[in-house]
């Protein structure tokens, strides 16, 4: 049981004040969604029973099971706030509105592929916060673009820039500062459509998760974003695996002469001695398509006479493919999670019925993991589960795994507070930054 005594005094920015009733409408929502509405995190609050109101301040999470990420997962920022009043009005749908926070900012304004402005919030609780009057998030889809713009002093920050941004700036230490900031928010994969054939043989899975080498992808790709070649969780995480100890085991190892041989059996096995026509979906970003998916597409063909067919769409599009099925393997960031315990990632993305299993992966063995991993505590026998998952996942892969990607942040040495946590996911508050005058 969980026992949550609420700060008194807190205000929407609407100038509805905050209490233990938005707190249980909020979570309840999740839990039990309107009609047909998706609630992808209902997984993340699983183990859940109960949410109860105590008194105006206070609220109570009764769970089913002592379940050891709960607080973390709390942190989300998915876990946001909302007030019962938005919700009420909205009959829990607030996809079409801007519903109200209690943060140190205010949303002002939104022009579509431009930028974001947000203003200081006068009724903040913290009364010495922010620092800053407003913020423009401007929208620089390019991070090769978004290095130039700091560095042109056009932006004073930027959460992500190109791997030759981030070296310029290197250079440039007079004027700017950067950093490598490894997280576990999004990965390079190749998602596989499981219920697609003849991707719905393990074999054939198999077979590009052995054939593949993911050095050479991460090489190619050394001059867009910092890759680091991963087994299933990101190396930033706690449970995760070695690189030099990775780099030893089947499918990750540099020298592939063994791997490609395993993979062509395999694929033989499956009825495909000669190879198969398939389409890959990538994002219309540059670096995605112009440079990460010919090279997949040029290892496929090579190693296994796999014959792609690359199709580009808009970035936001691609969720909807996944999401009907209607793709045979679609480039995506997308496997990730934000916060340290990957044991949600794994339960939304990879379990059977998952809410965001967009590959349709469904294995009893993974399942089994993950039925065990929900009620374990101690941190030793959760170590063992997720090296037992991983081993589950490389004999019968979902997808291709490349690797997690840092990001580069970049900022302006007037730039003061910002708040970078060295296992970073989402993009960080600002209610500390100051600029020198």
């Amino acid at each position: 049981t969980y026992t949550f005594n609420l700060r008194d005094g807190v205000k929407f920015h609407d100038g509805t004040p905050f209490s233990a009733e938005d707190v249980v409408a909020t979570f309840q929502r999740i839990v039990s969604p309107p009609p047909d509405m998706v609630s992808i995190y209902r997984e993340t609050l699983a183990a859940v029973d109960k949410i109860e109101l105590v008194d105006k301040m206070t609220m109570r999470f009764v769970l089913k099971h002592p379940w050891r990420p709960f607080l973390s997962a709390l942190t989300s920022v998915n876990m946001v706030v909302y007030s019962k009043k938005s919700i009420d009005d909205n009959k829990g749908d607030l996809r079409k509105v801007v519903a109200p926070g209690t943060g140190a900012f205010v949303y002002k304004e939104y022009k579509q592929a431009e930028r974001w402005i947000f203003e200081k919030n006068p009724n903040y609780w913290n009364k010495e916060l922010p620092y800053i009057d407003r913020v423009e998030m401007l929208h620089v889809p390019a991070w090769t673009d978004r290095g130039t713009t700091v560095l042109a002093d056009q932006a004073d920050f930027s959460w992500n820039v190109s791997k030759d941004m981030y070296d310029e700036g290197q250079k440039r230490s007079d004027i700017v500062g950067v950093r490598v900031l490894p997280h576990f928010g999004a990965s390079y994969h190749v998602e596989i459509n499981n219920k697609k054939k003849p991707f719905d043989d393990p074999r054939v899975r198999k077979a590009i998760h052995l054939a593949v080498n993911r050095q050479n992808l991460i090489k190619v790709y050394a001059g867009q974003e910092f890759i680091t070649m991963d087994r299933w969780l990101s190396h930033a995480n706690d449970y995760a695996m070695p690189l030099a100890e990775i780099e030893k085991l089947p499918g990750y190892r540099p020298d592939k002469t063994a791997d490609i041989e395993a993979a062509k059996k395999l694929l033989a096995e499956a009825g495909f001695p000669d190879g198969f026509d398939a389409e890959l979906m990538s994002a219309d970003v540059a670096p995605h398509a112009q440079i990460m998916a010919p090279a997949f597409q040029d290892q496929l063909k090579k190693a296994l006479n796999i014959r792609t067919t690359i199709k580009v769409a808009e970035r936001s599009l691609l969720i909807e493919s996944l999401n009907s099925g209607q793709f045979d393997m679609q480039l995506s960031t997308d496997y990730g999670t934000d916060i340290p315990d990957p044991e949600l990632m794994w339960t939304r993305q990879l379990k059977t019925g998952g809410s965001q299993n967009t590959s349709k992966y469904s294995n009893p063995k993974f399942d089994a993991v993950l039925e065990k991993l929900s009620t374990e505590t101690d941190d030793a026998a959760r170590q063992k589960l997720f090296s037992e998952g991983m081993d589950i996942l490389d004999d019968n892969p979902p997808f291709l795994m490349m690797g997690f990607a840092d990001h580069l942040p970049m900022w302006r040495s007037k730039v003061h507070g910002i708040v970078q946590n060295w296992r970073h996911t989402q993009w960080g508050r600002l209610h500390t930054v100051w600029l020198d005058a």
